[in-house]
């Protein structure tokens, strides 16, 4: 639904557009998240690096008010983790699979067993529980070649007990991967 110019606000960081709803302001206005928040939020998503003065310019602020609102924003949990986003093809991982993963039994206990053991495996990098008939659980792997991923599936998730059955598809290309939020509603 388009909203009309006066129903938005609108305001440009370096080239990207932030487009605020109705919906937004009112979150805003909650006091969950002001516009200097996501004007902050906005930018520190697009590049993490920023120093605080360029950053500050950014979004009109001081360095000190925007030193104050990050750690704020961190100690909500708006801001979970700040990190460093890799290249899995430069550190020699070169498959992307989604794999469903379907549990023969669905009691508490072999959900709790199933989380447990997926925690620690590191080729996992997603693991959502999921909806529908195709399965019970949608993980996203990573792994250096096919070898890699056929032993990951056959040493260690076909493995543990309550998994009856997976289906993996391999990613091709990626066409669209991000890790920023959209801010709009």
């Amino acid at each position: 639904m388009a909203l009309a110019p006066e129903q938005s606000t609108h305001w440009q960081i370096r080239g990207s557009q932030c487009t605020f709803s109705r919906e937004r302001k009112l979150l805003m206005n909650s006091g969950l998240l002001d516009t200097y928040d996501l004007r902050l939020l906005t930018a520190l998503q697009q590049n993490d690096e920023r120093s605080l003065l360029s950053l500050a310019e950014l979004v009109n602020l001081s360095p000190s008010q925007c030193s104050r609102r990050i750690s704020r924003l961190k100690a909500r949990g708006v801001i979970r983790k700040q990190v460093t986003l890799l290249n899995p093809r430069a550190v020699g991982l070169d498959i992307k699979a989604y794999i469903t993963v379907c549990l023969n039994q669905h009691t508490p206990d072999s959900a709790i067993n199933f989380k447990e053991a997926i925690m620690t495996m590191t080729p996992v990098m997603e693991c959502h529980a999921i909806t529908g008939n195709k399965g019970d659980y949608l993980l996203k792997v990573v792994a250096r070649n096919q070898e890699a991923l056929s032993s990951f599936l056959l040493g260690e998730l076909m493995k543990i007990p309550a998994v009856s059955q997976i289906r993996t598809a391999l990613a091709l290309t990626t066409i669209k991967s991000t890790t920023a939020l959209p801010l709009t509603l």
